[in-house]
């Protein structure tokens, strides 16, 4: 078949549709929001919607720091765009956890409006009603509505940007040169990964904006406006981050650590893992290996650099298995399976019970029609190019790092185009009676249903105990302590979840005061994992209530020997080396005191105990040490009384022990 008569099947499809009906996209945003209400209204019924957690939860208090007027730290750990908005909705609406889902219904619904009018305008009218249609009913951008993390920022630019990039095809002026570098570069700080497509619109504004000759004066500066564009939302992020933090870093300084997460001995692709941490790492983790490597704290910037180094010494110096990650990782990004990172989707897209399935209608669908769009596209449509263009970089950008879900969908709202081609095309060869010739493209479905659904790596969702567990945690911080014991009893049968649902059973138990019943939980929980540093602290809080001072003394050196970076052992620690230290003063055990005085302040200094041990000092009768204690605890309290009234005392002292020596008189 020609791509003549391709078209001409597409076009009559185009007729037959009546597409030129002006209420198609507000029938197919109605439908959208209507959807994802629906979705976000059912999620109510959990505890995570309203003790959001992980990077929800990181986003849910980065945005209310920002309300009252705490930005940073610097440099960035993550793009700011979406927590900025965020932001503004709570400073209008107060902390409500529903309108802040319903800022992901305008974004998605914008991007749905985008799609319908980029595909009326660069196709046909059928192909965005389609394409619109796909984008509304995708159970994944639906599930993604009701989370709050950046996705539906992410594709609200997605499609924003292929807007602005196809619409200099046909308008190269400076204005619309100007417009789309000022999108794409507000894309970049809702998701730096946008950075890598930046070469595709270059080549667009080159090879297809109509400007004659190719690499001309106008050509060039059509380019410059646009990289000058691109980068006025970067540059105020790259200067707060240099002023403010000290180093220069052009957005965020997430990258490096989930570089080195994607690309490391122990990598799946597809797991937040952090080697020697598991799945249950935290970046003070990350802080404190990178910190004993190189043998002293890092800063943001510099640590993201460390890891990022360390990824690519990696690749280097293992080029088998860095070029099977990679294509395992490419394989995956275009798999239908929707791979979990913070939240089971598939336990929680069944609290709308129809969700699971519109899930199938991602990337199981979207691969194979995708592909014979292209087919039937990619020599007559130049908008189909620069699509493929912008899909192909930004899946290398993600394949660099790890894959989960939520990564890969700002590609959605452009991979929808060439799958409503084909759908488009499909409807129309079969309204006729179709040769075999006409045919012949429907082969190309194969491989991508063999892209779509190969799995030979067996991958399976996360099991359901994982989502029980999380449920639990959102019930513990709700203070629903039933309800918790309910979930945690439950994810106790995913063996994966045995340990630390045993852990929050102890803290339950130790909440209501049955110290009993936690360190029953706890030692069982040292059974299914005995290198859990939360166990072991947790065990020790239990036999310090108990009068065990050395077993907890014991357990909270265990859980800091584990976990170096984990506040809970080191403040624990060191306050039983100051009540220790107490103790042992009040025995006039002065060297055992000073001996634990002195392990409190190196792990958690603060005015209190560098007064008793300027106490332990005078005792000791080391005046100028014990003066020298003193006033480090007024450098870290200036209003601490009773170091004030020591210091005058000690002064007094040791200004009488002082005492006149004559000086001999010596004669010329």
């Amino acid at each position: 078949m020609t791509i003549k008569s391709m078209s001409d099947q597409i076009n009559q499809s185009n007729k037959r549709l009546r597409s030129d009906w002006p209420g198609w996209p507000y029938l197919i945003i109605g439908l959208a929001v209507l959807l994802r209400v629906i979705h976000i209204l059912n999620s109510r019924s959990n505890p995570t919607f309203w003790a959001p957690a992980v990077d929800p939860g990181w986003y849910d208090q980065t945005a209310q720091n920002i309300v009252l007027g705490q930005w940073g730290p610097f440099p960035l750990f993550r793009a700011p765009l979406y927590t900025t908005l965020l932001a503004a909705v709570y400073a209008v609406f107060g902390h409500d956890l529903v309108v802040a889902r319903l800022l992901n219904v305008l974004f998605q619904g914008v991007a749905i409006w985008a799609v319908w009018r980029i595909g009326r305008a660069y196709f046909t009218s059928a192909v965005g009603i389609v394409a619109a249609l796909l984008l509304a009913v995708n159970g994944t951008t639906i599930y993604f509505a009701g989370e709050l993390v950046s996705s539906s920022a992410e594709m609200m630019v997605a499609a924003l940007g292929l807007w602005a990039t196809l619409r200099l095809t046909r308008d190269p002026g400076l204005t619309s040169v100007t417009v789309c570098g000022l999108i794409w570069g507000f894309a970049a700080i809702t998701r730096p990964n946008f950075l890598f497509v930046y070469p595709v619109v270059i080549a667009a504004i080159v090879l297809l904006a109509r400007i004659k000759p190719l690499f001309s004066r106008r050509t060039a500066v059509s380019v410059g406006v646009w990289l000058i564009s691109a980068f006025i939302p970067i540059l105020p992020i790259t200067a707060a981050n240099y002023f403010y933090g000290g180093e220069v870093v052009m957005i965020a300084t997430q990258g490096g650590v989930n570089f080195w997460i994607g690309n490391n001995p122990e990598s799946t692709g597809i797991l937040s893992i952090l080697p020697g941490y598991g799945n249950t790492w935290t970046m003070g983790d990350a802080e404190s290996e990178a910190e004993r490597e190189m043998g002293r704290p890092l800063k943001s910037g510099e640590l993201s650099n460390y890891y990022y180094a360390k990824g690519w010494n990696f690749l280097k110096a293992h080029p088998g298995p860095a070029i099977r990650f990679m294509i395992r990782k490419t394989a995956l990004f275009f798999n239908r399976f929707e791979i979990s990172n913070n939240k089971h989707i598939t336990h929680f897209a069944g609290l709308s019970p129809w969700l699971p399935f519109l899930i199938h209608l991602n990337f199981g669908i979207l691969i194979p029609l995708g592909l014979l769009g292209f087919w039937i596209a990619c020599r007559s449509q130049p908008a189909i190019r620069i699509i493929a263009g912008l899909l192909l970089c930004y899946a290398a950008s993600v394949v660099l790092f790890f894959i989960t879900a939520r990564f890969r969908m700002p590609v959605v709202p452009w991979l929808v185009f060439p799958a409503a081609i084909g759908l488009v095309w499909i409807a129309g060869i079969f309204r006729k009676r179709p040769t075999r010739s006409d045919l012949d493209p429907l082969f190309i479905l194969i491989p991508g249903i063999v892209i779509a659904y190969l799995n030979i790596w067996n991958l399976t969702e996360a099991p359901i105990g994982w989502a029980r567990y999380m449920e639990g945690n959102a019930f513990l911080r709700l203070n629903q302590l039933d309800s918790a014991k309910v979930c945690f009893f439950d994810s106790i049968r995913d063996s994966n979840a045995v340990a630390r649902s045993q852990l929050n059973l102890g803290v339950i138990a130790q909440r209501l005061g049955n110290n009993t019943e936690a360190l029953y939980w706890y030692q069982e929980a040292l059974k299914a994992d005995s290198h859990n540093a939360d166990i072991w602290n947790n065990l020790g809080t239990i036999q310090e209530a108990s009068g065990d001072t050395l077993k907890a003394l014991a357990s909270y050196q265990k859980a800091r020997a584990l976990r170096p970076s984990a506040p809970d052992p080191r403040h624990n620690l060191a306050g039983i080396h100051f009540r220790l230290g107490n103790s042992a003063f009040k025995q006039r055990q002065d060297s055992l005191a000073l001996r634990h005085f002195q392990e409190c302040i190196a792990l958690e200094p603060s005015a209190p105990v560098f007064h008793n041990l300027a106490l332990v000092y005078a005792e000791l009768g080391d005046m100028s040490r014990a003066l020298a204690s003193v006033e480090r605890a007024l450098q870290f309290d200036p209003y601490f009384v009773q170091s004030e009234k020591l210091r005058a005392r000690l002064l007094l002292e040791m200004k009488a022990t002082l005492k006149a020596e004559p000086v001999p008189l010596t004669r010329d």
